[in-house]
């Protein structure tokens, strides 16, 4: 099951009013025109930029306040932006994209759909088109000393007691296990600034950060350990 973020995405930029850092620094990859699929579309922080440079953008959430909000926006500017409401596991492009966002997803997964996400962001992103994407590593402090009640379901992966909520935790380096051959444009791994979400609580995470180029060729090589 999917976080619900309706509640969240009531609130004014819930993770923030600016575009991804990681995305700031490496605008360059994406020229006007580009197709980009955006994972976790949010209130827009991403993808509506990048659509008014002119990129055209696919987004997908499974918070309906997400969607409603996003496409709201995009028709009010006449901006290239489309958002659906559906998940990763049940989408199904037409056609891979010049560029994929997957910001923040792969760190809320069961290790199942966390390989199952990563086997999808393989075909999504077209030869020589770009990966961005975030997540946590196991040096994050709530890997070894989990929220109260959260209970442990792999050496590095946990969730709440209502199942609906999980976390992963990557090794160190792991991230780029999962795209073998894939040319290296940006890794960084330690910890990011401390933030909040609304009005919660400051917190800081271990963090991974890449950027990746899938290659002309496929590999025949494909990380399956999860």
């Amino acid at each position: 099951m999917s976080e619900n973020y309706d509640d969240a995405y009531r609130q004014a930029d819930w993770f923030g009013p600016e575009p991804s850092e990681l995305l700031r620094d490496h605008a360059d990859l994406l020229p006007p025109g580009a197709r980009i699929l955006d994972l976790g579309v949010g209130q827009g922080r991403n993808a509506l930029p990048l659509a008014r440079r002119g990129c055209v953008v696919a987004g997908i959430d499974t918070s309906a306040v997400s969607v409603e909000t996003v496409m709201a926006i995009a028709a009010g500017e006449d901006l290239p932006l489309a958002a659906e409401l559906t998940d990763f596991r049940t989408y199904c492009p037409d056609t891979p994209f010049d560029a994929v966002l997957c910001f923040g997803l792969l760190q809320m997964l069961p290790p199942p759909d966390a390989a199952r996400l990563t086997e999808k962001l393989r075909d999504w992103v077209r030869p020589g088109g770009h990966l961005f994407l975030t997540a946590w590593h196991t040096g994050d402090p709530r890997c070894e000393d989990p929220a109260v009640g959260w209970e442990a379901t792999g050496p590095r992966s946990f969730r709440d007691p209502s199942g609906d909520r999980h976390r992963f935790y990557l090794h160190p380096d792991e991230i780029l296990d999962f795209f073998p051959g894939w040319q290296v444009v940006h890794h960084w791994e330690g910890f990011g600034p401390e933030h909040r979400h609304g009005d919660g609580q400051p917190e800081r995470h271990g963090a991974v950060d890449v950027v990746l180029t899938r290659p002309a060729k496929p590999s025949v090589e494909i990380w399956t350990h999860l």
